[in-house]
């Protein structure tokens, strides 16, 4: 049963990669997920493990939120093979953090905002 509903998760994140839109879903617990489908637990996961990379300065005027394009100038970093590990729906993203410490998660394909980790989401 918990395979059958994590392919149909990871399924849900990749047609909504494919046709632009955000998922959204609940959890087993009804706790709304947005973006991939990140729980709180992967989110604290995913902050405490890139929170001392170094910040990426955003153009001036940049709004990132989910599903916009991150601008050309902010460097994307590799997921850490740790992280993939153990949040696998992270295999084929990329990350920047941002000076206000939040993490984006990038599809880097089409440098899209998937989903993003403030501190106050990890709960530090």
């Amino acid at each position: 049963m918990m395979k059958r509903m994590r392919r149909v998760m990871i399924c849900a994140a990749v047609i909504a990669l494919a046709t632009g839109s955000v998922v959204a879903q609940t959890s087993g617990s009804g706790t709304p997920l947005t973006g991939i489908g990140l729980t709180q637990d992967h989110k604290r996961v995913i902050y405490d493990e890139v929170v001392n990379e170094p910040a990426r300065r955003l153009p001036e005027g940049s709004n990132v939120t989910i599903g916009s394009r991150i601008p050309d100038s902010i460097i994307l970093n590799e997921m850490p093979v740790s992280l993939k590990d153990k949040v696998g729906v992270l295999r084929d993203f990329k990350f920047a953090k941002l000076p206000d410490e939040s993490i984006v998660i990038v599809d880097p394909a089409a440098r899209k905002v998937v989903d993003i980790v403030t501190k106050q989401d990890s709960g530090r």
